[in-house]
């Protein structure tokens, strides 16, 4: 059991009823101060009756908005919380920090590199699903919301965004975070280069919001198109012949 006040927000829309129990019973386990789950319009009348009956908190977006911003930003807005814990549906999380001397503590995800210290220039040239399992202040998710749309990876805008505005991180030191890769996903459902091309926009609109100034947008905008040039081998491509 956690000391903190964390909410736990799981969004979720028709997810496979066996995985979403399997994902709700594991943060149970952790006993958080608050787990609240947004359904995104579900049609599933088992999985809806199962999160109205399952000792969470239930609510619903008004319609289905076929993304996780919306659900998960109004599941922010509703949690009583000091912090916030965000899980997708079909994962498992086995632990929660004790203790916060930290704006953001990341989760440890099985098979995704996250380093102690990383910045701006890597996210960009290596975008990874870091979102997962990270526990935040409130009041930066409130600042900060998710982006409400497709066209952008909303976690790696995110993440840029504090990484830009200075806040304090650290890492959980063991694995803590069993991410699933589905088929129906739209990570696994369309190719790499449609990815790429949204690392593009993400960063488009990360320069924008945070007014970059001209010089540095461009030198960011070519490290987005450098990833979709070199795709997966991108960092190792700027370590050994730019930087």
């Amino acid at each position: 059991m956690s000391n903190l006040k964390i909410s736990v927000v799981i969004p979720f829309y028709n997810t496979p009823l066996a995985l979403f129990m399997e994902c709700v019973h594991s943060v149970k386990k952790l006993k958080p101060f608050e787990i609240i789950l947004v359904d995104d319009y579900s049609n599933n009348i088992e999985l809806i009756n199962f999160a109205k009956n399952s000792g969470c908190r239930y609510i619903k977006t008004a319609y289905q908005s076929g993304h996780d911003g919306i659900p998960f930003n109004l599941g922010v807005k509703e949690a009583k919380g000091d912090y916030i814990c965000r899980v997708d549906s079909d994962d498992v999380l086995l632990e929660l920090p004790n203790n916060m001397t930290y704006d953001i503590h990341f989760g440890n995800i099985e098979l995704v590199n996250i380093p102690t210290n990383f910045g701006i220039e890597e996210l960009i040239l290596a975008p990874r699903a870091i979102f997962n399992a990270m526990v935040i202040k409130k009041e930066l998710l409130v600042k900060y919301p998710l982006a409400e749309d497709c066209n952008v990876f909303g976690d790696v805008l995110l993440v840029l965004r504090l990484l830009h505005n200075k806040y304090t991180f650290d890492r959980h030191k063991k694995v803590n975070y069993i991410y699933r890769k589905r088929e129906d996903s739209i990570q696994t459902s369309k190719s790499s280069f449609y990815h790429r091309l949204r690392n593009v926009q993400t960063v488009s609109r990360f320069c924008s919001l945070e007014y970059i100034n001209p010089q540095l947008s461009v030198h960011y905008l070519e490290l987005a198109l450098m990833n979709v040039k070199y795709g997966s081998n991108s960092l190792k491509y700027y370590r050994q012949n730019v930087k």
